[in-house]
């Protein structure tokens, strides 16, 4: 492996726009790092592809655009987005691939730590890639939300040309089935997916249901945004290609405006953020990853 490893990044994206995900800030942020960025863009229903077919124009000598067709009949599990990722990894070229999905943006301020972080791991044979800590911004970009179901690291970095594929509904990767070794990076992902209104919440429900053969209950409550614990106000910087988008926070939801439910989830959720303040450690948190 070279000195100075390179990079190929990758994405998947199908009804961006639909989606309200941020397809354009989402790529420009990881594009620093790369030497070459695969984007698979399924067959959508509003401007997606042209989005994406003009970053290629702006980029042509490191861009490159695939399309693809999303088969709907038989879904279960997040199979599709498993498969078209794998479909776009098999396209990287390079020493390393970086995986950023659309609604992920990258902090600039961390573009050293993940660089560093790949060297590192570059030079350690035992090591498959590098571990990202997560963002997840809920109802706004003022607020940040933590719990057992928010998953709290996750590979995005991993060498090329080991047999590593996505794994279930590719939010993680696998190498031929077993848990990959990784080094930290100490760098972060800041996950937008739940910030939305509650009519792009609603959307967005019944476009990801039918990769998971579910149904979507209908009731207009169903789609609102509820006050959960491990709510807290996010007071440092958004990465700089989302500055324009955090100055329409006002038309998003407030979640703090939400109604509280105790279900057994909010309840497990209260008592691990507890015991998390005594013990950084978290009782069966599942992990796609293993520390190195």
């Amino acid at each position: 492996m070279s000195a100075k490893p390179t990079i190929s990044g990758f994405t998947i994206v199908r009804n961006a726009t639909l989606l309200d995900y941020p397809l354009r800030e989402s790529i420009l942020s990881a594009l620093p790092l790369c030497d070459e960025f695969i984007i698979n863009c399924g067959d959508s229903e509003d401007d997606t592809t042209q989005i994406a077919q003009e970053l290629c124009n702006e980029f042509p000598s490191k861009i490159k655009l695939i399309r693809t067709q999303w088969a709907k009949e038989n879904q279960s599990g997040g199979f599709q987005l498993k498969k078209q990722s794998d479909l776009a990894l098999a396209q990287a070229k390079n020493d390393w691939c970086l995986y950023i999905q659309a609604d992920e943006v990258l902090h600039e301020a961390d573009h050293s730590l993940i660089l560093e972080a790949i060297k590192k791991a570059s030079l350690q044979p035992e090591v498959d890639g590098v571990l990202f800590d997560y963002l997840h911004f809920y109802g706004n970009f003022s607020y940040q939300i933590q719990g057992r179901n928010w998953y709290r690291k996750e590979v995005r970095a991993f060498k090329n040309h080991r047999q590593i594929e996505a794994f279930r509904d590719a939010q993680g990767f696998r190498r031929e089935g077993k848990r990959i070794k990784v080094i930290p990076s100490g760098a972060r992902v800041f996950h937008y997916g739940y910030v939305r209104t509650s009519d792009s919440l609603r959307k967005k429900a019944e476009q990801m249901a039918q990769w998971w053969g579910e149904r979507v209950i209908s009731s207009p409550e169903s789609f609102l945004l509820k006050k959960h614990v491990g709510l807290s106000l996010f007071t440092e910087t958004h990465p700089q290609w989302m500055q324009k988008k955090t100055m329409q926070n006002s038309n998003y939801c407030d979640p703090m405006k939400g109604k509280r439910r105790w279900d057994r989830n909010e309840i497990k959720n209260a008592i691990t953020l507890l015991w998390e303040k005594i013990v950084p450690y978290r009782i069966g948190e599942f992990k796609n990853y293993e520390l190195v």
